[in-house]
């Protein structure tokens, strides 16, 4: 993804991160594809043994052939789908700013922009065994504006990251404290 096309920068401003989900958040969506792929193979083995007439069949075998490759597709636009919900869900966090790319579906996205001078408090949480393991959780970032909460979702770090938000809040203010006098 190019930042460009989804942020402005501002002169004074430069991007301190760019945040995703955590790797293993995805790995779990690639796991269950593959248990879904496997299921027709053993459907195949399963039929080969117990009702090879089923696969020479002269209308069975490519009614079946046409069932195995519409499943197939069926799971290939799921597998895409996530990948690409995965890919695209994204956080920037600038030393202005935070602009959250939320992807939804295929051809759907909502970009939010969040002043850092406007957030009054940044919570993070890790919960459960695998999350505590590979060290990702939630960041939630609480605001007084209208979006009233901002979220980070299965971000790695995400400790480090609501500390380097607060930092990155208090040298916002000071600079704006400073342009107001």
């Amino acid at each position: 993804m190019h930042l460009g096309s989804l942020i402005k920068q501002k002169s004074y401003e430069r991007i301190v991160a760019l945040l995703r989900r955590h790797p293993f958040v995805f790995l779990k969506d690639a796991a269950l594809f593959l248990l879904l792929a496997a299921i027709p193979v053993g459907i195949y083995y399963a039929l080969r043994s117990q009702a090879p007439d089923l696969l020479a069949g002269p209308v069975s075998a490519p009614l079946l052939g046409l069932l195995a490759s519409t499943y197939a597709l069926g799971i290939w636009v799921f597998f895409f789908t996530q990948f690409v919900d995965y890919y695209l869900d994204a956080w920037i966090l600038t030393n202005d700013r935070i602009v959250n790319v939320e992807q939804q579906g295929l051809f759907s996205r909502t970009v939010s922009e969040l002043d850092l001078y406007k957030i009054q408090d940044v919570t993070s949480e890790v919960h459960g065994a695998i999350p505590t393991l590979f060290n990702y959780g939630n960041v939630h970032i609480q605001t007084a504006g209208e979006e009233k909460r901002f979220v980070f979702e299965q971000v790695p770090n995400p400790h480090e990251i609501r500390k380097q938000i607060m930092d990155l809040v208090d040298e916002d203010r000071k600079h704006h404290s400073q342009a107001a006098t």
